[in-house]
């Protein structure tokens, strides 16, 4: 019976002296990130693409304004139900067009997003992990949202991370 009550007892105090030993620090993950001059770079190409996509969907857009100005300018004079229906499905189908693109549009550029941020993510997080364990973090939680609401000035790694990445 003593040996259960010494060996409960030592785990509690294990236990204890691990908590007490255990170190949390913050940073926001995101602001390291926009600092970041790799971020920079990923974003103007971002823009890029994003504005040569604007440019095209702005050429489908004038494609159906040419279809509608053509179809009111037929308006009255247009007798003819075929033609009328024919209008009306290549308006349509202008319509689909611009939708589907917008959306295509949409997913290319999450997508490309995702390729150039994804090595940079990883930079930053192999670079708070070495910073942590040189300086004894067992936890440390991304401030991002401020969700640290008290803290020590010292469990901040923001200076310590941009110092080991060469950032100012």
């Amino acid at each position: 019976m003593k040996y259960f009550y010494l060996l409960g007892l030592s785990s509690v105090l294990t236990f204890s002296s691990a908590v007490a030993q255990s170190k949390t620090g913050y940073i926001n993950f995101q602001e390291l990130i926009m600092q970041m001059p790799e971020t920079k770079v990923a974003n103007d190409s971002l823009n890029v693409m994003e504005l040569r996509l604007n440019n095209d969907l702005q050429g489908l857009v004038k494609e159906y304004t040419k279809k509608m100005q053509e179809l009111d300018s037929l308006g009255s004079k247009m007798h003819n139900e075929v033609l009328l229906e024919v209008k009306t499905k290549e308006i349509r189908s202008a319509q689909e067009n611009i939708q589907h693109y917008r959306e295509q549009a949409s997913q290319t550029l999450a997508d490309r997003e995702k390729v150039l941020l994804a090595p940079i993510m990883d930079k930053a997080k192999k670079t708070l992990k070495a910073v942590a364990n040189e300086k004894g973090y067992t936890l440390v939680i991304d401030n991002s949202k401020e969700a640290v609401l008290v803290s020590a000035e010292s469990d901040d790694l923001m200076p310590a991370v941009k110092l080991k990445m060469g950032l100012k």
